[in-house]
């Protein structure tokens, strides 16, 4: 029994599918349970990609399968014999749009019933140049077959190294993390039949930007010979040379020593070790070690910390007035952050502690789920997980409407304080902090009641879960409309639709402006784009109580997706006084 997931009809190479795959800036962190304040293991990871996404979030049931189902993910692809026994689910979802490419096969996290987690970062270019793939190789189904099987992150392992000897790794570069109650594995997947695996030390914290992370893989792990092997058959190593080492080895040239990565890692470890490492951050950088002691045990308000972090106080900073999300180097928390997760695993898998921020986290809080909730609070889930898996790969351009949920909600307030940073993003952001301080206050002592509730009465305890949940879902709600008044964000109204190639038209109410305007100030655009790219207005009108505003050019209508599209809007006064909006516009080609 085959399922072929629907998709775009179309003839396409996999050469121009990887061409065509969106490359991501992730972050993850992973801390070993004697190196966690809580003692327990905690993953904590910023899922970021390029261009118009939209997350969604899933709780996804077990689901009992006919032996022998198989499916293809991606139509160019190998098709994938399912496991017969698919366990429940929390899969967070990345959907964009790309005319060359089906569906984002290098996204996604899970955790599953048996208390596994997975997360990766795309790690940039390897040296493979001619990869082996049979039947097209494999993408989106590893992560996908493992979260629905693997029974610990060994397993996890086990399972993800039996898919790639199979069918080969279909990209250029990736680091997998996989994680339960007891330990952390990370596997890096070279384009291809290759790759390294090692254990995180139960007192040592690991940290992954965009590059190979691994030095000295496990030399008992499936797949070690096999990888020195084919590096000394490539010319790429001679053991002559020294010690073995992946990272040195593997990672092209060009990828190598990337800012983006590099400022990222050092900074991560920086705030680790308590110490100031800027002179790690020379020209001829070296590598960090895989994994390091932290200064101190390591507690949930640090990994928000890190997640959070734009380099301030460091020599990295670059920002001044400007929001620092489009800075180079790159930041851990950046514009293109669509979702901002910490997993706190626990013995018990419905005990799991998930919390998530929409978009860039240093203006949105983080609320925190247990896995063994049976409903996704409103406004996260727009389909339900199997119509979503099913329609993965044949994402059409509607899929990215606008719509009035928690998402763009949080988006919204993001683009305003990148618009308003110098004179609101500080208060913003306090007030996030508060929010948080006050909801952990009430989870704490009802999360502390939960382990001997689970036991006795697992009806009462997943109920006080729902309402934990849901209590803090609704907070964050009534937060988000009151940020957004106090950020005066303006509503305005599209005249025309934003055609490629043409103006388009924008009003706002004339009441909402005090002062004359700067036309030059005046910009439009996507929350994900830095403000060069924005189209500029270049005539202003106003006419029975309106101001219309006439846009043009922007670098962000190149690529833009063209749907029902949240633009954002910088009002400038001759004052210098700054006011943002939004505006729901249709895009088209």
């Amino acid at each position: 029994m085959a399922i072929i997931f629907p998709a775009l009809i179309f003839t396409l190479s996999l050469a121009v599918f990887l061409r065509a795959s969106k490359s991501h800036a992730c972050m993850t962190v992973l801390v070993g349970r004697a190196a966690s304040a809580t003692g327990e293991v905690l993953v904590a990871h910023n899922e970021d990609a390029p261009g118009r996404c939209v997350m969604q979030t899933h709780l996804v049931r077990k689901l009992r399968r006919h032996p022998g189902t198989k499916a293809r993910f991606e139509p160019s692809m190998a098709e994938l014999e399912l496991p017969e026994n698919r366990t429940s689910l929390f899969w967070a979802e990345a959907k964009y749009y790309d005319p060359e490419n089906p569906g984002p096969s290098f996204c996604d996290s899970f955790v599953n019933g048996h208390g596994v987690v997975i997360v990766s970062n795309n790690c940039e270019k390897s040296r493979e140049d001619s990869p082996e793939l049979t039947d097209g190789g494999i993408g989106y189904g590893l992560r996908r077959i493992v979260a629905e099987s693997a029974h610990t992150a060994k397993e996890a392992v086990e399972i993800a190294s039996r898919l790639v000897d199979k069918y080969g790794y279909a990209s250029s570069g990736r680091s997998y993390a996989f994680a339960d109650k007891d330990e952390i594995f990370v596997m890096q997947i070279v384009h291809g039949k290759h790759y390294a695996i090692q254990r995180v030390p139960d007192d040592e914290v690991a940290v992954i930007p965009n590059h190979y992370t691994i030095h000295e893989p496990d030399r008992k792990a499936h797949g070690y010979n096999e990888l020195v092997e084919y590096a000394i058959k490539r010319g790429w190593y001679k053991p002559e040379d020294g010690a073995f080492d992946f990272k040195k080895v593997y990672q092209a040239d060009d990828s190598y020593a990337d800012e983006k990565n590099t400022h990222r890692h050092v900074r991560a470890f920086q705030m680790l070790l308590d110490i100031d490492l800027s002179p790690l951050l020379v020209k001829t950088w070296e590598p960090l070690p895989f994994s390091i002691k932290p200064a101190h045990p390591v507690n949930i308000d640090m990994l928000k910390k890190i997640l959070r972090t734009h380099f301030e106080d460091t020599s990295s900073y670059m920002a001044a007035q400007d929001s620092p999300h489009f800075q180079k180097p790159l930041t851990i928390c950046n514009a293109e952050t669509l979702e901002s997760s910490i997993f706190q695993i626990r013995h018990n898998p419905d005990r799991i502690i998930i919390r998530k921020a929409l978009g860039s986290p240093c203006f949105s809080p983080y609320i925190a789920w247990y896995f063994g909730i049976l409903s996704d609070p409103e406004g996260y889930e727009e389909k339900d997980a199997d119509t979503s898996l099913a329609e993965h790969f044949s994402t059409t351009p509607e899929d990215l409407d606008y719509r009035n949920n928690a998402w763009f909600r949080a988006m919204e307030i993001q683009a305003a304080c990148n618009i308003l940073y110098a004179e609101k993003a500080e208060t913003v952001h306090k007030k996030v902090i508060e929010l948080e301080e006050q909801e952990e206050k009430k989870f704490a002592p009802l999360d502390s009641q939960l382990e001997l509730r689970i036991r006795n009465r697992p009806d009462i305890a997943r109920a006080m879960m729902e309402g934990a949940v849901m209590s803090f879902s609704d907070e964050a709600e009534k937060f988000t409309h009151e940020i957004c008044r106090e950020l005066g964000i303006i509503t305005g109204e599209a005249l025309t639709d934003a055609v490629k190639g043409h103006s388009f038209k924008v009003r706002i109410k004339a009441g909402e402006i005090t002062d004359a305007l700067d036309i030059s100030g005046c910009i439009c655009g996507p929350s994900y784009t830095d403000f060069g790219k924005w189209s500029h207005c270049e005539e202003v009108s106003e006419e029975k109580g309106y101001i219309d505003f006439t846009f043009n050019g922007g670098e962000w209508r190149n690529d833009a997706v063209p749907c029902f599209t949240d633009l954002y809007m910088a009002v400038t006064e001759k004052s210098g006084k700054k006011r943002a909006a939004t505006v729901r516009v249709r895009v088209r080609d």
